[in-house]
């Protein structure tokens, strides 16, 4: 059985993680602030997808599959790297409308 002082430290410190914002928050509010609600909430509909996406893969093992198999999981983090260095370009050679 785990100790009163113990349980008690330990539900602080998660309590006060429930009130950190993580960077998914973070980013969602800097576009809904930055671009309006509907940019936000398309953000947080993205972000909410991506969590479903990897929780469906832990639930079937692949996460794990993916963890084990170097090869797989570099193939996986350098399409990734190559699809945001892509997003990138694409934001710095965009036109900007100058009437917004």
């Amino acid at each position: 059985m785990v100790e009163l002082p113990t349980l008690i430290a330990y539900s602080l410190i998660v309590l006060g993680f429930v009130f950190i914002p993580g960077p998914a928050t973070l980013l969602t509010i800097a576009r809904a602030t930055t671009s309006g609600p509907k940019v936000g909430i398309a953000t947080g509909a993205g972000i909410a997808a991506g969590d479903i996406v990897h929780t469906l893969l832990a639930v079937f093992g692949l996460s794990a599959i993916i963890a084990a198999s170097a090869l797989l999981f570099s193939v996986i983090k350098y399409v990734g790297a190559a699809y945001l260095i892509y997003l990138g370009i694409k934001a710095i050679t965009s036109k900007v409308d100058p009437s917004f």
